[in-house]
């Protein structure tokens, strides 16, 4: 059995906008009434949002419900289906570098906020929340929005919240 989770990351929010940003999608989801206003339980240990009356718009396969959106605030690398391969994909040319070096620059960008991994393919060095993964593995963000055992978010509702957001979003998921 296990439970499920979804996250969708803004990877180019700021620190510092962080709680603004987060602010702006909330009030979106409760005035969409996609979510209750109030936090009303805790999903590991983070307080998370019930869904509203709307949810089902936000999902693949309505009347599943959920156990709610948590939201979290602060430097994180969002992960998804641990145990599969996943490796990084060079933003620039689609070739997939060494799982190995990928996982010693989420280690550093989770210390420090900041990491490059250079591609073996073009060459060129990027910074890590610029590197998709394999399997959608991993996302690297300082605000994401994290949905427990729901059915699948539709793809329309993701896209909206960055539009939302005005940044770009990355979706990760898995089961534990």
């Amino acid at each position: 059995m296990g439970d499920c989770f979804q996250t969708v990351v803004d990877i180019d929010a700021a620190p510092e906008d962080a709680v603004v940003l987060a602010s702006r999608v909330v009030d979106w989801l409760v005035d969409e009434k996609i979510v209750l206003p109030e936090q009303t339980c805790e999903m590991l240990g983070r307080p998370v949002h019930s869904p509203g009356r709307r949810w089902d718009d936000a999902v693949e396969w309505p009347g599943r419900g959920t156990d709610g959106l948590a939201v979290i605030r602060r430097r994180t690398v969002f992960w998804g289906s641990l145990g599969s391969e996943g490796a990084p994909v060079c933003p620039n040319c689609s070739a997939p570098t060494a799982e190995k070096a990928g996982l010693d620059a989420l280690v550093a960008w989770n210390e420090t906020g900041s990491a490059e991994l250079p591609c073996p393919a073009c060459g060129r060095s990027e910074l890590l929340p610029e590197w998709t993964w394999q399997d959608d593995r991993f996302a690297c963000g300082h605000l994401g929005f994290e949905v427990w055992n729901a059915a699948r978010l539709r793809p329309g509702f993701v896209a909206e919240i960055g539009r939302v957001l005005g940044h770009r979003v990355r979706e990760v998921s898995g089961k534990l």
